[in-house]
């Protein structure tokens, strides 16, 4: 019975994919503003970043290391979006951040 539910889930990817939705807006604004906001007001830093291998956008990382709050940004040059907000940051090694 199991592998008849995994052969299922592998093969039905629109029915996994369709229990995730957002449902709150993303906001947008200048790049630079953004940054700003977050290294000043919120004591972020940057902890990572990587490239999306097809928009070339650049999704990083921000944390505030005292608080353990993070902010996920999805960026380009000019524009830059706020994806997820968070607190209790941690490693992949379960340790803080």
């Amino acid at each position: 019975m199991r592998s008849l539910l995994l052969a299922f889930l592998v093969c039905s990817p629109s029915l996994v994919n369709a229990q995730f939705r957002y449902d709150y807006p993303i906001v947008c604004d200048d790049t630079q503003k953004v940054i700003s906001v977050l290294e000043k007001e919120f004591e972020e830093k940057l902890s990572w970043k990587g490239l999306h291998v097809n928009d070339k956008s650049v999704y990083s990382l921000w944390i505030n290391e005292k608080t353990q709050n993070w902010t996920l940004l999805k960026m380009t040059p000019t524009t830059t979006c706020i994806l997820g907000t968070g607190s209790d940051s941690v490693s992949t090694f379960g340790t803080p951040i």
